[in-house]
């Protein structure tokens, strides 16, 4: 009996990502493996051809994952299980199961052409050839350029043209450009007001908390077995786990059941289920079917 949602599920276009085996020497593979854990110029990278993301292509990949798994779990009218009904010591009645029912706002989603969502991997459906097929125009504002004389000057409300004398100081430019934005407030940043993401995005920790979701929903493969598949669907995200979650040694971190036993469920528990104050997976799997990412502004699917 599944304990995250009432019903078993079955997946079909969802599935856990595992980690990619490299080759090489160990100096290298410890190479890739400090620039996974501490971050690299190319995860920063936001700019695609000419056009400039508000967040990493990472952000954008893991919401549309979320979102295809809430496609799916829509169609089976999943209920998700966000708290267990327990009985606590000194109270008659057991607490409240809360359960949420798997819903997706169409009208959030109106301009991704969810049919695609479910069935087309992310990059056909965000780098598409044909620009006017593919979405990632949903979430790119334009890079700043210099206008030549065969430009032309946009009306697009969104753009603004300004007329520099290159011969002045830099920092006087810069200062010149404040003193205006102030003054007119020209840099409003509505553009992206329609998708934007919420709160900061840690990329292994995100994709090991969907990775977990997935396999718990999917019910085959036990806490233990999760956290030590030879796939790696769960990373180290910093030094503190870069020997596996299960084997966290600082006092402060230690889970044990008894002796030398792991307790591998308070590791799946901090993935899946989070708190008020730092979204797990279900929580985030239910702002972006509220049409938020990651965090919805008001709602903690908590209460």
């Amino acid at each position: 009996m599944p304990r995250h949602s009432l019903k078993p599920v079955h997946l079909k276009y969802s599935y856990p990502v595992k980690k990619r085996q490299f080759k090489g020497t160990v100096k290298e593979l410890e190479q890739r493996q400090e620039k996974e854990l501490y971050g690299t110029k190319s995860r920063s990278s936001k700019v695609i051809n000419g056009k400039v993301l508000e967040k990493t292509i990472h952000s954008y990949r893991m919401w549309f994952l979320f979102l295809k798994l809430a496609l799916e779990l829509e169609e089976q009218e999943t209920i998700l299980i966000m708290k267990n009904s327990v009985k606590k010591k000194g109270y008659e009645l057991p607490t409240k199961q809360i359960e949420y029912k798997i819903k997706i706002n169409k009208k959030k989603y109106k301009e991704w052409d969810l049919d695609q969502v479910l069935t087309l991997p992310f990059n056909k459906w965000f780098f598409d050839s044909d620009d006017k097929k593919g979405h990632r125009h949903l979430f790119t504002d334009e890079v700043t350029k210099v206008l030549t004389p065969a430009d032309t000057i946009s009306n697009d409300p969104d753009k603004i043209t300004i007329e520099i004398d290159t011969r002045r100081r830099f920092t006087d430019i810069v200062s010149d450009l404040r003193r205006m934005n102030n003054e007119q407030e020209m840099f409003k940043r509505q553009s992206r007001d329609k998708f934007p993401i919420t709160g900061r995005v840690r990329p292994l920790t995100l994709l090991n908390k969907y990775n977990c979701l997935v396999l718990k929903l999917e019910d085959d493969l036990s806490n233990e077995e999760i956290l030590t598949h030879k796939n790696q669907y769960i990373r180290p995200t910093d030094s503190r786990t870069v020997d596996g979650y299960a084997t966290q040694k600082e006092p402060s971190k230690i889970r044990v059941v008894s002796g030398e036993k792991l307790n591998y469920g308070i590791t799946i528990f901090d993935l899946i289920s989070g708190t008020k104050k730092s979204f797990g997976a279900k929580q985030i799997l239910l702002s972006v079917c509220d049409g938020y990412f990651l965090k919805h502004p008001t709602k903690t699917y908590l209460d």
